[in-house]
């Protein structure tokens, strides 16, 4: 059994950071990627909720004792393979984790005008993981 605590306070926190890159990618593309400061905070918000998103995968994968994962994308893929969620999202949530290693290790590679193009979607299925894991743990 997930602990509550941890799932509220990742959800919350990660929910919220989604919502602060949300803020600043939906801005008109010019104005963005003119805006060295705004981009770069969008993609640190990003990186602490996709973070969160990570933990809260592995959280979720220790306390059901299901298969460890080999990596970040394989925890989501583990979730899948348990039917906690749908492969769909599995695979959708693979955007979220190369923006975070791109973010994390390598960050001169990142390409803000990509990230802001695809962050509807990678947003969306971030959002859709947290509900997905706040259901889960009976919140």
């Amino acid at each position: 059994m997930v602990r509550l605590d941890v799932v509220q306070e990742k959800v919350s926190s990660a929910a919220g950071r989604l919502d602060d890159a949300e803020s600043i990618l939906s801005r008109p593309p010019e104005e963005f990627l003119a805006d060295t400061e705004g981009r770069d905070l969008a993609s640190f918000y990003l990186f602490l909720a996709i973070q969160k998103c990570i933990d809260l995968a592995a959280h979720w994968i220790a306390h059901a004792d299901w298969e460890l994962p080999t990596d970040s994308s394989h925890a989501f893929k583990v979730l899948a393979d348990q039917q906690a969620i749908d492969r769909d999202l599995a695979g959708g949530l693979s955007w979220a984790v190369a923006v975070w290693q791109r973010i994390g290790r390598e960050y001169w590679t990142v390409d803000h005008a990509r990230i802001q193009s695809e962050h509807r979607e990678g947003i969306s299925n971030l959002r859709r993981f947290l509900a997905a894991a706040a259901l889960a743990a009976g919140m």
